[in-house]
């Protein structure tokens, strides 16, 4: 065995064994991306999670007032 043909076939060893391991970091990547898709769409962003929750307190103020009007005109009704 030459030193050419050793060369040669630890050469063509190191290549297909890096071959693997950057086929296997690209497959950990696509499912990286798959994943980053679905928590996009799966997932409330920040701001729209605000704008829902103060949307939210703003339907229950309404509401309180709303009870706060109601129970007045029970008691002047009741007064009477």
């Amino acid at each position: 065995m030459t030193f050419d043909l050793a060369f040669n076939i630890a050469l063509g060893l190191c290549a297909t064994f890096g071959g693997l391991f950057l086929r296997g970091m690209q497959q950990d990547i696509t499912d990286l991306e798959i994943d980053v898709e679905r928590i996009k769409q799966e997932y409330q962003r920040r701001e729209d999670s605000r704008r829902d929750q103060d949307t939210i307190k703003e339907l229950l103020r309404d509401m309180k007032k709303s009870v706060e009007r109601i129970e007045e005109k029970l008691d002047r009704k009741a007064d009477k």
